[in-house]
């Protein structure tokens, strides 16, 4: 009878832990942050990023940098960013993003399908889009999704980013960027 009690206890509790473990943050669990992010104000201006791009098994494959320039004119900050992968070829990235509304934002850009559309809560920012690649065979896009973190200085934002190919994660990029100067 002791052990039936125990099973009685313990399958619950058990229960409970899983399903705690499966559930993740929302991006509403960030909208009481100390930090604000207004991604028009942080893009607009330049800021500067490092980073590491990881191979599936998490490995570090390959370090980045990026400059980027935004100007802010009627609500859309256009932003000119050139990447520098550490041991690959440049490129060149424009994009012009807008804030929708308090929690929502979208933009396009040079090298991506569509519109990337994201949620903006507190100091959290995250959106999904279709990434063009170049000079790939038959694999013309990726899904990218970004998770942005903005720090309590509000100059320092860390991103994750997560690329993936039918529905399998390719590479993962962890940078952090940092404001240069005033911006907007």
């Amino acid at each position: 009878m002791y052990d039936h009690m125990k099973f009685k206890i313990i399958l619950p509790l058990a229960c409970c832990v899983l399903a705690a473990s499966c559930a993740s943050l929302k991006p509403t669990s960030f909208k009481y942050g100390k930090a604000k992010l207004d991604p028009v104000a942080f893009f607009g201006g330049n800021t500067s990023s490092y980073g590491v791009m990881e191979s599936r098994t998490g490995k570090p494959s390959m370090g980045i940098s990026t400059h980027t320039k935004g100007t802010v004119k009627d609500g859309i900050v256009y932003i000119e960013q050139d990447l520098l992968p550490e041991n690959g070829k440049p490129n060149h990235r424009s994009w012009q993003l807008k804030q929708i509304d308090a929690n929502h934002v979208e933009a396009t850009a040079s090298d991506i399908s569509g519109k990337a559309t994201g949620e903006l809560y507190g100091n959290y920012f995250t959106w999904t889009f279709r990434l063009k690649l170049q000079n790939r065979g038959l694999i013309k896009h990726v899904r990218m999704s970004q998770y942005m973190y903005l720090m309590p200085d509000g100059e320092t934002l860390m991103i994750r980013s997560v690329i993936r190919k039918f529905g399998l994660i390719v590479t993962e990029i962890s940078e952090v960027f940092e404001k240069e100067g005033k911006g907007v």
